[in-house]
């Protein structure tokens, strides 16, 4: 699960759920009986009911599914500025160089 702290999850519909971080406690008393994997920064968190990966939105209680496992949650996590493009390929986002110089961060290929 660590895999995918900091990152985002990108259903098949295109809704991105995240930035995906630890779960710290106290957690909300309805997942009480929960399997908290993470949470992300609004106060939603990932669950694991039976074998399948929901996220669980805090102001209506309500959980959508996700993936089937953590394995497939974990493959459906992309880092932020990421996008992919045909075939599985990845792109970060673009940064303008002059400002990326300053942190030295090289922007060409």
């Amino acid at each position: 699960m660590n895999r995918a702290f900091g990152k985002v999850f990108k259903s098949e519909s295109g809704v991105e759920y995240g930035v995906i971080r630890e779960a710290k406690e106290p957690f909300p008393e309805g997942l009480s009986s929960s399997s908290i994997l993470a949470e992300d920064c609004c106060g939603n968190y990932f669950v694991l009911l039976n074998e399948a990966v929901c996220f669980w939105d805090h102001e209506t209680t309500e959980s959508v599914f996700l993936s089937e496992s953590v394995n497939d949650f974990v493959s459906g996590c992309t880092a932020l500025g990421e996008v992919e493009l045909e075939h599985g390929q990845v792109e970060s986002a673009w940064i303008d160089p002059e400002f990326a110089k300053q942190f030295g961060i090289n922007t060409k290929p």
